[in-house]
């Protein structure tokens, strides 16, 4: 008779992993909002500087370089703003999965 080898620690048994609940929806881009904001304050503030009245103190390029750098930060800070809502209407909207887990887990 052969005598059996058994290992020194006996290895668990897999347990199936639960269904995880999830919700879906699609978000929009981070960047997109924020580039479109800084581009819509840079179209206004030379459209601001080239429409009024030349100030013989500054020249038109020196003054649409000042405002592009304010209606910039500002269209950036509106874009996010912007982004935030978006980001919570399409949340709201989002529906509810069961993801169910395939394969080895990668962490234990």
């Amino acid at each position: 008779m052969e005598p059996t080898q058994q290992p020194a620690e006996p290895t668990p048994e897999p347990t199936p992993s639960a269904n995880i609940e999830v919700v879906v929806h699609s978000a929009p881009k981070f960047w997109p909002f924020m580039g479109v904001g800084a581009a819509v304050g840079i179209i206004i503030a030379f459209i601001s500087a080239y429409s009024g009245p030349e100030n013989p103190d500054f020249s038109r390029g020196s003054v649409a370089g000042f405002l592009m750098v304010g209606f910039a930060i500002a269209g950036v800070l509106l874009a996010g703003i912007v982004f935030l809502i978006v980001d919570r209407v399409t949340l709201k909207r989002g529906r509810r999965a069961t993801a169910v887990p395939t394969g080895e887990p990668e962490h234990r």
